[in-house]
């Protein structure tokens, strides 16, 4: 629960991002998150590459780093790509909303199905870790409709709410980080052009 813990206070915080976001103009945003998303990447190819840089960084995230992560890309770096790509693939409110799915709906859905969740799938995760996930999101769709009511419509908001929390809770190949983010963006733009 400890490592948890320290891995979902990432999450938390990663949603000063989507309020950089809202608060910059969509160009500025863009123009930061990018560069951010491939010094990750570079991080990742570095600590892969390089023998002293892989020992100095797994030194400091060990602990914090899933089994496949310590093969492949950190969470971190995909979260970065996918913050930078729904910030390019996106318009402004519907990129917050799929970073905040990301940010807040998954730590939710983690947390609660840590601590309390007792009806498990075949592959682990629970049911109450869902239904928490799917609440986070659903606040995080109604309130993309509340502060920009002309271009969410609530159908919208709810659309992503459920794909992200879906893609979340799926045993679903890619890093979660990626699905839930940009699927909940992609749920969002199928129901802005179906509402």
């Amino acid at each position: 629960m400890k490592r948890e813990l320290a891995r979902k206070a990432i999450h938390v915080s990663s949603t000063a991002v989507p309020l950089l976001v809202w608060l910059l103009p969509h160009r500025v945003a863009i123009a930061l998150l990018v560069p951010v998303a491939l010094l990750a990447l570079t991080i990742d190819f570095a600590r892969h590459r390089i023998r002293p840089f892989r020992y100095h960084f797994l030194r400091h995230t060990r602990t914090m780093l899933r089994p496949h992560e310590r093969r492949g890309l950190a969470g971190a770096t995909w979260m970065a790509i996918a913050y930078a790509a729904a910030a390019v693939l996106f318009p402004k409110p519907v990129a917050v909303a799929a970073m905040l799915f990301n940010g807040l709906g998954d730590a939710a859905a983690a947390l609660v199905g840590k601590r309390w969740g007792r009806h498990r799938t075949a592959w682990g995760k629970s049911w109450e870790g869902f239904a928490a996930g799917l609440a986070v999101d659903l606040a995080i769709g109604v309130g993309a409709w509340v502060l920009a009511p002309g271009t969410v419509p609530l159908a919208a908001g709810v659309m992503g709410a459920l794909i992200a929390a879906t893609v979340e809770f799926a045993p679903l190949p890619l890093d979660d980080n990626l699905r839930v983010t940009l699927a909940g963006g992609a749920g969002m733009m199928l129901g802005l052009s179906l509402f």
